[in-house]
């Protein structure tokens, strides 16, 4: 199995450059595709294609000629721009990069990178067997996608594995984000302005994200929707706290928020279950929050 050839759109991004590396240290054979090309450590393992799926022109050849066994689809590109424009160019630009992938012959199974926010829940388990609804611009374009592909890989006998990733974070994260803003305040001194710090949300480290995938790619596994989070719902106050005490050595900040917010109330608790996740990729998260945020500030130290 660990001579597949796989495709990979949005390699250089949060999730598919670390994909690349470890998917092409097991022995696969991975065509990069992405708007930049990065140097890595396995960069002559991989063939990088420069390529912008607003163009077709400028990938459909040497994809072709690649013939991909395994396409995984993770571009979406200028997130957090979730806007109408923004959404719809993001959609058509995966079902023309889809529907032509879909037509190569050699193409048996395709993954594709979905969001927790399909599920538009604010609080609760989410189920993998729910199909959620669209709340927004942007998960509207993510329903979309997933039901146009679900229709077209059964028509082909393509397998297709829908992976609803949670709250994903970890080394080379937006600065904008969460964590990289918390940890990033707090070298400071200081904690940011949070305006809802009792939400809780379910943080999965991208390293269990990355495994998750290289299972779904390795395994002969079956077309279904797959949840990657940790099952745990955590409070923005624990995040604080987590990372007050590895930068800081005490609570102090935290309690001050905590005591500031306490008329405040928690919108948002909702979390994954991972049962058909662990079932059918063998898979589960290793890295518990803390130390996930430990090898984030690490990250960020190394700046």
């Amino acid at each position: 199995m660990n001579n597949l050839k796989v495709l990979i759109s949005g390699a250089s991004g949060f999730i598919g450059l670390p994909l690349v590396e470890k998917l092409s240290e097991s022995g696969c054979e991975v065509m990069a595709l992405s708007r930049t090309c990065i140097e890595t450590k396995t960069t002559s393992k991989v063939q990088w294609l420069k390529a912008d799926l607003s163009l077709p022109e400028s990938y459909r050849e040497e994809v072709k000629a690649f013939s991909p066994e395994i396409v995984v689809h993770l571009s979406w590109q200028d997130i957090p721009d979730f806007s109408l424009k923004k959404s719809q160019d993001n959609l058509n630009q995966s079902l023309e990069f889809l529907s032509f992938v879909s037509e190569i012959e050699s193409c048996k199974k395709i993954i594709a990178a979905g969001t927790c926010l399909e599920y538009n829940k604010d609080h609760g388990k989410c189920l993998e067997s729910e199909l959620g609804t669209a709340k927004d611009h942007f998960t509207w374009a993510k329903h979309a996608l997933y039901s146009w592909l679900s229709m077209t890989c059964k028509q082909k006998d393509i397998q297709l594995l829908w992976m609803r990733i949670f709250y994903v974070y970890g080394p080379r994260q937006r600065l904008e984000s969460l964590i990289p803003t918390i940890l990033n305040n707090l070298k400071e001194g200081r904690l940011p302005e949070l305006r809802t710090p009792k939400n809780a949300n379910d943080f999965i480290y991208i390293d269990d994200v990355v495994d998750a995938f290289i299972k779904a790619i390795l395994v002969n596994n079956n077309s279904m929707i797959y949840n990657l989070g940790s099952c745990i719902s955590t409070p923005v106050l624990e995040v604080c706290r987590i990372s007050e005490r590895l930068i800081l050595g005490s609570d102090i900040l935290t309690k001050q928020l905590e005591s500031s917010s306490k008329d405040t109330e928690c919108d948002v608790d909702f979390w994954a279950d991972y049962t058909l996740s662990k079932k059918y990729l063998g898979w589960k998260p290793n890295t518990t929050l803390e130390d996930g945020i430990k090898k984030t500030l690490q990250w960020i130290d190394g700046q």
